[in-house]
């Protein structure tokens, strides 16, 4: 891969993975790390043989891990201040670090987004799933389901409705 083609697939997608590492980190000098880091390893991986269907899944994987061996090591370390919760049930105060509570949180709300797409009836969940989460333009899905055009942008808008409103208390 050329430097031009580098920068022409993988610079455009900085913002969304930016935020990304930004949700998972949760510090904006973190983000930009573990970003810088992101670029340098796909910079290495640009001459390897293995074809990338999907770069911005691709990218988001790798940064995902970086975070989260970011986030490990930052467990050998004390993760600042402890903050004391009284349980109300006569036991010791439990410290309960901050990001532990990020933690819990977070899987709240995979937990929550789960079952909202549960819910979905089957063509809505197909369409999302391979919206969001394969990251499939709406001509791919139109060519893998067989659906309209018209009918697969309809079914996205109606699932992303119904998500939304099944994950209001997080919004």
């Amino acid at each position: 891969m050329e430097k031009q083609e580098f920068k022409d697939i993988w610079l455009p997608l900085s913002d969304r993975f930016y935020r990304v590492a930004y949700s998972i980190l949760g510090s904006e000098p973190d983000a930009r790390d573990a970003l810088q880091d992101l670029y340098i390893k796909l910079w290495t991986l640009r001459d390897s043989p293995v074809r990338i269907q999907s770069p911005a899944a691709y990218g988001t994987r790798i940064l995902r891990n970086i975070c989260i061996d970011r986030i490990r090591s930052r467990g050998e370390e004390p993760a600042g201040p402890e903050i004391t919760e009284f349980s109300g049930s006569g036991f010791p105060d439990t410290p309960v670090s901050p990001a532990a509570d990020r933690k819990i949180i977070g899987r709240e709300i995979l937990g929550s987004l789960s079952r909202a797409m549960d819910d979905l009836p089957a063509a809505q969940r197909t369409v999302m799933e391979m919206r969001f989460f394969r990251q499939m333009s709406y001509d791919e899905i139109t060519g893998r389901t067989g659906i309209s055009p018209v009918n697969v942008r309809v079914l996205i808008s109606r699932a992303r409705k119904s998500v939304l409103k099944a994950m209001k208390e997080f919004i």
